[in-house]
């Protein structure tokens, strides 16, 4: 007579446990989908703000050859360093143009001095008479000595952007720019030359242009890290050029 009642008292219980664990996993799923990513606790953290700039634009092609303009080449690796960014959290890229505009080198520099740039790199294509030039260099300007900020930041970027894309290595070498006023860390990339037929068909395939990317960011990664740079903080100023200084906005200390 006894054991009807002991089943009946087992039911209440059964529906208590099951509560419980069905409880419990509904908590440890939501806790699951709200936790942060890791790209979105990094998009808002301070970096070093680093201006691109793709060379030309409007009606300034650049050089060009076969149909090929340097414009569109340096756009198009820009554009796609700035879809890689957030590969590379220590830095925040700002573009000088993400579109076909043409820009004075005044303006250029306007924009480094509005995001108080702490480096800039501008991005070329090479050209030459004979078609069998090859690979990747990086100016600096005339007016630096050899193994001051310019060209350490030179160095890192050029062997970056050889490890990444197996060009040519032909190294980093001085010649006069319109940037020499910059007192910022400032250089120049030459991706590779239009004017050879090898060179050119990559200089045109977005997976080339991606490996450019990639190692441009790289080495640019590499010499905040090497050079122990900082983000600025919101109170700071950057000397940016001679008698002008650019102020960070939106920055945290």
């Amino acid at each position: 007579m006894n054991r009807p009642a002991q089943s009946s008292m087992r039911l209440p219980i059964i529906l208590i446990v099951a509560v419980a664990v069905i409880a419990v996993l509904v908590f440890g799923i939501r806790a699951i989908w709200h936790k942060p990513s890791a790209s979105t606790s990094t998009k808002n953290a301070p970096a070093v703000v680093v201006v691109i700039d793709p060379a030309h634009g409007g009606s300034d092609a650049g050089s060009s050859s076969e149909g090929v303009l340097e414009k569109n080449v340096t756009l198009a690796v820009a554009n796609k360093m700035m879809s890689l960014a957030t590969g590379f959290p220590s830095l925040r890229i700002v573009l000088t143009r993400s579109s076909d505009t043409e820009m004075s080198d005044e303006a250029r520099i306007a924009v480094a001095s509005r995001e108080a740039a702490q480096l800039y790199l501008s991005l070329h294509v090479n050209a030459f008479g004979q078609p069998t030039a090859l690979g990747i260099e990086t100016l600096v300007d005339s007016t630096h000595k050899s193994g001051d900020a310019c060209w350490t930041f030179a160095d890192a970027v050029q062997k970056a952007a050889i490890a990444s894309t197996g060009a040519k290595d032909r190294g980093v070498k001085a010649q006069g720019s319109a940037f020499s006023r910059l007192t910022i860390p400032a250089a120049s990339t030459l991706v590779g030359f239009i004017t050879t037929p090898d060179e050119r068909a990559k200089l045109t395939d977005p997976t080339y242009q991606e490996s450019i990317a990639r190692g441009l960011l790289q080495g640019l990664a590499d010499y905040v890290t090497s050079a122990k740079v900082t983000p600025v903080s919101s109170t700071q100023t950057i000397p940016l050029s001679k008698g002008q200084t650019a102020k960070p906005t939106g920055t945290t200390p």
